[in-house]
């Protein structure tokens, strides 16, 4: 290898850590032709992953190199949210990351983008779920937010902060795989919940039934910080079924499993 050849190298070391994917359109944006890639594919300098996709040999694959390389490298505004940004940050002890199937990201706004096709080339056993619909208003897009350590260098994932992850969670009661009981499991952890934040999302989010759902669990697990959560003008007059051959909660309008109904509700 000549000496502009090692110095190429190391630059693109330095910048790609171990761990983390990058895509063919990155490495050509940093000066690597494909000629120049396909060289250090075969000289094993670089290991292909898939098409158009690559990484450093002899490295440990794992989802977060795939979502840091969307995030850092790509320069995409989504964030890993949901059950996802829960167990990152141990509300959902029973479910240990590593056998997590499901990966959620979303937009930080809406936009319509897909990922890109790289990302389903890596043989991972995780499954990365992109959600577009935006949740809130353009009033919070900055809010409930929080940067989560990793294992690669001093690169941070953007992740939801527990109050706006639970919204994400919500969204998904019944229709898209989360039952109502394991909602409910999550929410029993919530106990240190910032309210000044809650009562931003609660006003901001768009989706009638997460608000409905979030103040019912909330009054449910009757945490502390509920005392301190603003309620008026929250829910819409129509009935809304959450699950099929349960109970009308008339407070929040909604039907809840019958184990969740309390005596004084109905």
């Amino acid at each position: 290898m000549n000496l502009q050849n090692k110095t190429l190298l190391s630059s693109l070391y330095e910048i790609l850590p171990e761990g983390v994917v990058a895509s063919s359109t990155w490495l050509v944006e940093k000066g690597y032709s494909r000629q120049l890639v396909y060289k250090y594919v075969h000289s094993h300098w670089l290991e292909k992953l898939g098409r158009g996709v690559y990484m450093r040999p002899n490295s440990l694959l794992e989802w977060e190199g795939v979502v840091l390389s969307l995030q850092k490298l790509s320069s995409l505004p989504l964030h890993v949210g949901g059950l996802t940004a829960l167990n990152l940050q141990g509300y959902a002890h029973y479910l240990p990351l590593a056998g997590e199937n499901r990966v959620y990201l979303y937009e930080d706004k809406s936009g319509g983008k897909k990922l890109p096709s790289w990302v389903n080339s890596i043989e991972l056993p995780q499954e990365f779920l992109l959600n577009k619909k935006s949740l809130f208003g353009e009033d919070v897009k900055k809010l409930g937010f929080k940067q989560t350590a990793t294992k690669i260098r001093d690169w941070t994932l953007k992740v939801s902060a527990p109050e706006r992850a639970i919204f994400e969670v919500l969204y998904h009661v019944e229709n898209g795989g989360i039952s109502f009981q394991h909602a409910n499991e999550l929410f029993e952890g919530l106990t240190t919940l910032r309210p000044k934040l809650v009562n931003s999302l609660l006003q901001s989010c768009k989706s009638d039934k997460v608000v409905r759902l979030f103040l019912f669990l909330a009054n449910y697990n009757n945490h502390a910080w509920f005392k301190k959560i603003e309620q008026d003008n929250l829910i819409g007059k129509g009935k809304m079924q959450i699950v099929k051959g349960g109970r009308f909660d008339k407070r929040y309008r909604i039907t809840v499993p019958e184990s969740f109904m309390k005596s004084e509700a109905f």
